[in-house]
């Protein structure tokens, strides 16, 4: 931040006391030339200085913005996340600050750094970064944090969290109430909580049902950052459909840990002449709009998105506008049966 404007500074421009400058900029009555006056103001305008009522003023303005950090804007799970938070804010004072990370650890750092400087009242973040270190380090210096789809143990942030493994056992037992037995994982990198806890509960699953878990099944991408990753997820399907046709792996079914690897895994298969579900069943996780509208219509894990942005914004709220209790909340998953799982 810059040096901080004082009447010493606006008296040394001018050539006058300090004490001289205050009274020209504060005090109408005060026995001054009306050149003095009028270049005393001048130099507080050039320099940028604000009066104490302007500061407070400034700082109330300020702090009455909430930031909103996130890996990707164009994930429709994203979209529907901000859908719920404005739905929140737009009833309030309160002004929402969007940043996409673009999946970028360092990009979400600038962000963070940008919001603190600017005296932002408190933030929803998912957070890209793996290490809760920068997170742990703003709470210390009194900013407020609730996380969405994230989970940091040590950072002491209250949060909106996804029963993730919960609804990727729901999904699996599905799988194999249809016969599949020989099912893959497609998936982001494992380096968010998340993700984690989708591949947990698949394997929960597996080794409830007697099934042996197979690492050779697990199609782990790399993760995409700046422009390239603009359809990421898409990208991701993409890229794995490709490496699971190479392979000849003989799984009958892939869950997905979300919905738009999916459809980027069924949009490959189908130029390479592989039909879903008729030659393999494939399983997303979110639930987003376009999952009923694609063709065919995707079988998935319903994820209240909208709500959890919702429950986001009014925890942040809560917190800012009346100290309220910082906790977690934790939401339940429901299977929604469509069209690309086939019964074996």
């Amino acid at each position: 931040m810059g040096k901080k404007i004082t009447i010493r500074d606006i008296a040394k421009a001018v050539g006058v006391s300090a004490a001289t400058a205050s009274r020209a900029l504060n005090d109408p009555d005060y026995p001054v030339s009306s050149q003095i006056r009028q270049k005393v103001r001048e130099a507080a305008s050039e320099l940028g200085y604000l009066s104490g009522s302007e500061a407070r003023s400034l700082r109330q303005k300020v702090q009455r913005n909430i930031g909103l950090v996130i890996p990707n804007l164009s994930n429709p799970f994203y979209q529907q996340a901000i859908i719920g938070i404005n739905d929140i804010l737009m009833k309030t004072a309160y002004n929402l600050i969007l940043c996409s990370t673009m999946h970028s650890v360092e990009q979400e750092q600038r962000y963070l750094n940008q919001l603190y400087e600017q005296n932002t009242g408190g933030i929803i973040l998912s957070s890209v970064d793996r290490n809760s270190d920068a997170v742990r380090s703003y709470v210390q210096k009194g900013m407020k944090f609730v996380l969405l789809d994230q989970i940091f143990s040590d950072a002491e942030c209250p949060g909106i969290q996804f029963d993730s493994r919960a609804g990727a056992r729901m999904a699996v037992e599905y799988l194999l109430e249809c016969g599949h037995r020989t099912i893959a994982f497609a998936t982001q990198p494992m380096t968010r909580w998340t993700r984690n806890e989708t591949h947990r509960g698949y394997k929960d699953a597996l080794l409830a049902a007697g099934i042996a878990y197979d690492g050779s099944l697990i199609y782990e991408s790399g993760e995409i950052t700046g422009e390239k990753g603009i359809n990421q997820e898409f990208q991701t399907g993409s890229q794995i459909a490709e490496r699971f046709l190479a392979d000849g792996c003989q799984a009958s079914a892939i869950l997905c840990n979300n919905d738009m690897i999916a459809i980027g895994i069924i949009k490959t298969f189908f130029r390479r002449g592989v039909r879903v579900p008729e030659d393999i069943s494939v399983m997303g996780f979110d639930d987003i709009p376009f999952a009923s509208a694609f063709l065919p219509a995707l079988t998935t894990i319903h994820y209240p998105v909208v709500e959890c942005g919702r429950l986001a914004a009014m925890m942040l709220l809560d917190i800012l506008d009346n100290g309220g209790m910082e906790m977690a909340m934790n939401m339940t998953p429901s299977l929604v049966v469509r069209d690309t799982v086939a019964k074996k």
